[in-house]
C-alpha cells in the first residue's frame, strides 16, 4: 500500500504538471470501491472546473479545484493516478478518467479496488470518516515534540503505534520497520517503558526516513508507480525491510523476522533494544 511518501509524491507531480489546468470531460464506469466511484455525480461537479494545488492528508491525497469542495483520492492496495496523453492506450481497471484543456488525461487505475476517488462537498471534509480521525503529520514542524507523549502514553508496541494512523498519519510498514532500526529501539518495545529522550530520537527518524523515501519518489515494492510511470528509488536504500535472514547493516547480526500487528517486522536483536 502506497504510504506517506508514494502519496507525497503524486502529490508534487500533480501541482508541477496540473495546476491550472482545466477539466473538460469526465468518464469511466461506476463501481464499488472502498467508497462507491459514482462517476455520473464527479461528471457533475468536476467538469468546467480548474485544478487547483492539490493536497496531502496522511496518505490521503486532497485535489482542490476553483470551487467549493475537493475531490478525495486514496490509492488503496494497488491504485495509481497516471498522467496520459489523450490517445494512450487505456489500462485495464481504469476506473475515472479526467480529460484536461491540454489534451492530457488525469487517470484512475485500480486493480483491486481497494481505493477510492469521491467527491467531498464544502463543510465535508472537517468531519470526513477517512480524514477527522487523523494524528499528526509527521512531515509538520514539531514532530519531535509531538510524537513522544503520545507514545509514552501507551502499552502497545512502538511498531504498532507507529502504525495506528489515530496517532501519526501516513506511516506504513516500511517507514516504521526503518525508522526503529534508524533509531536503534525494538519494536516490541512498549510506548510506556521507553524514554522520552528515546522517542525524540525515533520521532527525528520517522522525519528522517520519510524525507529521504520522499526525496527518492517512494519506494517500489509491487505496484507503485509515480503519475508519469517511473518507479521510487528508496526501494535501494531499504536497511532493514525485507531483509531478514540477512546482516544487519550495522552491527553484522543476523536480522530476524516478527509479526507485530499483523505484518511482518524485520528487525536485529544485537543493536535494536
Amino acid at each position: 500500500m502506497p504510504e506517506l511518501p508514494e502519496v507525497e509524491t503524486v502529490r508534487r507531480a500533480l501541482d508541477l504538471e496540473l495546476s491550472g489546468r482545466r477539466i473538460t470531460g469526465v468518464r469511466g464506469r461506476s463501481i464499488a470501491m472502498r467508497r462507491p466511484l459514482d462517476v455520473e455525480h464527479l461528471a457533475s461537479v468536476l467538469s468546467g472546473a480548474q485544478l487547483a494545488t492539490p493536497r496531502r492528508r496522511g496518505k490521503y491525497l486532497l485535489i482542490d479545484l476553483d470551487r467549493p469542495g475537493t475531490l478525495l483520492n486514496h490509492l488503496g492496495m494497488s491504485g495509481r493516478l497516471t498522467i496520459t496523453e489523450g490517445g494512450a492506450p487505456v489500462l485495464p481497471h481504469t476506473h475515472l478518467v479526467l480529460e484536461l484543456d491540454d489534451g492530457r488525461e488525469l487517470r484512475f487505475v485500480d486493480p483491486r479496488r481497494f481505493g477510492l476517488m469521491v467527491w467531498l462537498p464544502p463543510g465535508a471534509e472537517s468531519r470526513d470518516p477517512s480524514l477527522a480521525t487523523l494524528g499528526v503529520e509527521p512531515l509538520d514542524p514539531g514532530l519531535e515534540q509531538s510524537l513522544p507523549p503520545l507514545l509514552k502514553a501507551r502499552r502497545a508496541p512502538l511498531k504498532s503505534l507507529l502504525l495506528d494512523q489515530h496517532l501519526v498519519a501516513g506511516i506504513g510498514n516500511i517507514y516504521a520497520v526503518e525508522a526503529l532500526w534508524r533509531a536503534g529501539i525494538r519494536p516490541t518495545r512498549p510506548g510506556y517503558k521507553t524514554s522520552i529522550g528515546r522517542l525524540e530520537r525515533l520521532a527525528h527518524e520517522v522525519r528522517s526516513v520519510l524525507e529521504e523515501a520522499v526525496e527518492q519518489g517512494g519506494t517500489t515494492i509491487r505496484d507503485y508507480a509515480t503519475p508519469d510511470g517511473n518507479f521510487g528509488n528508496f526501494a535501494i536504500q531499504l536497511t532493514t525491510y525485507g531483509r531478514q535472514g540477512r546482516p544487519c547493516l550495522r552491527c553484522g547480526a543476523s536480522l530476524r523476522a516478527d509479526v507485530i500487528g499483523g505484518r511482518t517486522t524485520a528487525w536485529c536483536p544485537a543493536c535494536q533494544r
